[in-house]
C-alpha cells in the first residue's frame, strides 16, 4: 500500500512539473553609454559590439546615447544622462576632483592613436618645431601628453612653438591649407589626415611620448562609470569586460566586417578603420582598471599633478574595485 501511495505522489509531482511554466529569463542589465555623433575613437568599438549583438550575449542591453559635442558628451556623464562612457584619464581625474561621482572601471584604448603629423621634411622631431606652429586641441588630455613630452625635449608649447587651437577635423584643414607646420590629431582623423598628402609623415605617436614621460605605457581612453550605476548593477562591469573583449576579437578576426560596420554607423570612408587598426595606430585593449593597470592609471594622475596640469590627486576610490 505504501508503495502505491508513493507511486501516485511521484506521478502527481511529475505531472505538476510537466505543466509548470518555465522560469522567466533573467532581464538583461540596461546600460546607457555615451557615444559621439562623429567618427571618434570612443564610438567605433561601441558601434561594433552593438551591431554584433555582443551586449545581449553577455546579459546586457547596451543603449548608446548619441551626443554631438565633446562638452555635451561629458556633461551627460556628470548629470547621469548616461551611466558610462570612454574618457581620457585626465578628464576623469578632473571631473572626480570637481565632485562628479565617477570611477575608472576598464581600460579602453592605447595612446598609439595620438599622432603629430607634418609634411615639412625639415621637421623630424618635436624639437624641430621650435619657432614654428602646430594645430592642436589645447583642451584635450592628448594635448597635455604632447606638452609633457615637449618639456622632456626642451620644448615649451605656447612659448617655443606657436599653438593654433583646433580639434582633429580643423587641425587637418589647417595642415592642408599650410597655415601650420604640423598638426596634433588622433584616430580616425589621423588616418584621414595621412591620406590627404603622400608627403605627410608622423613624427610622434602618443605611446612613444608617454613612455618618454612616464617610462611606462599609458592610456588615451578608459571607461568612466557612474557610482550609482555601480551600486545598482555590481555585476555589470564583468559582463562589460567580456563584451568589449569579444569586440576586440571580432575586430582582429573580421576586420573587413568591422570596417563596414564603422563606415555605416559614423559615415567614415571605407577602409579608414581597417587601415588604422592594421597600422597599429588604433589599439583597443580592454582590461580591468583595478588589476595590473591600476598603477599605470594612477601614475598618469600623479604626473598630471607633478607638472601642475591638475591641482591634486583624486581619492583612492577614483579607480573602481569590485
Amino acid at each position: 500500500m505504501r508503495k502505491i501511495v508513493s507511486s501516485v505522489l511521484l506521478a502527481a509531482g511529475l505531472a505538476t512539473l510537466a505543466v509548470a511554466p518555465p522560469a522567466p529569463a533573467q532581464e538583461p542589465v540596461k546600460v546607457k553609454i555615451g557615444r559621439l555623433a562623429f567618427p571618434s575613437l570612443s564610438t567605433m568599438m561601441i558601434d561594433i559590439v552593438k551591431d554584433q549583438g555582443l551586449d545581449r550575449k553577455h546579459g546586457l542591453d547596451l543603449e548608446p546615447v548619441t551626443l554631438g559635442a565633446i562638452s555635451a558628451y561629458y556633461a551627460a556623464l556628470a548629470t547621469g544622462e548616461v551611466d558610462m562612457l570612454p574618457a581620457g584619464p585626465h578628464v576623469l581625474q578632473k571631473m572626480r576632483l570637481e565632485g562628479v561621482p565617477i570611477r575608472a572601471a576598464l581600460t579602453y584604448a592605447r595612446l598609439n592613436a595620438l599622432a603629430v603629423i607634418t609634411a615639412d621634411p625639415a621637421i623630424k622631431t618635436i624639437a624641430d618645431l621650435k619657432g614654428r606652429s602646430i594645430a592642436a586641441d589645447m583642451g584635450s588630455s592628448e594635448y597635455q601628453i604632447l606638452a609633457l613630452y615637449g618639456r622632456t625635449q626642451g620644448v615649451v608649447f605656447g612659448k617655443d612653438v606657436s599653438v593654433v587651437q583646433a580639434g582633429p577635423p580643423l587641425a587637418r584643414t589647417q595642415l592642408q591649407a599650410k597655415r601650420v607646420d604640423a598638426a596634433m590629431t588622433w584616430e580616425p582623423s589621423a588616418t584621414l589626415t595621412l591620406r590627404d598628402n603622400p608627403q605627410y609623415r608622423t613624427i610622434l605617436t602618443g605611446d612613444i611620448a608617454w613612455k618618454a614621460v612616464a617610462k611606462a605605457e599609458g592610456w588615451e581612453l578608459i571607461v568612466a562609470v557612474r557610482e550609482d550605476f555601480l551600486r545598482k548593477s555590481p555585476d555589470a562591469i564583468a559582463r562589460l569586460l567580456r563584451m568589449f573583449q569579444d569586440g576586440q576579437r571580432f575586430i582582429r578576426a573580421s576586420l573587413d566586417d568591422a570596417d563596414r560596420i564603422v563606415a555605416s554607423s559614423v559615415k567614415l570612408p571605407p577602409g579608414v578603420f581597417k587601415e588604422a587598426v592594421a597600422s597599429g595606430r588604433l589599439v583597443y585593449d580592454v582590461m580591468p582598471a583595478w588589476e595590473a593597470e591600476r598603477a599605470v592609471i594612477w601614475d598618469m594622475f600623479r604626473i598630471a599633478v607633478d607638472v601642475g596640469y591638475l591641482p591634486k590627486l583624486p581619492d583612492e576610490g577614483a579607480i573602481y574595485k569590485p
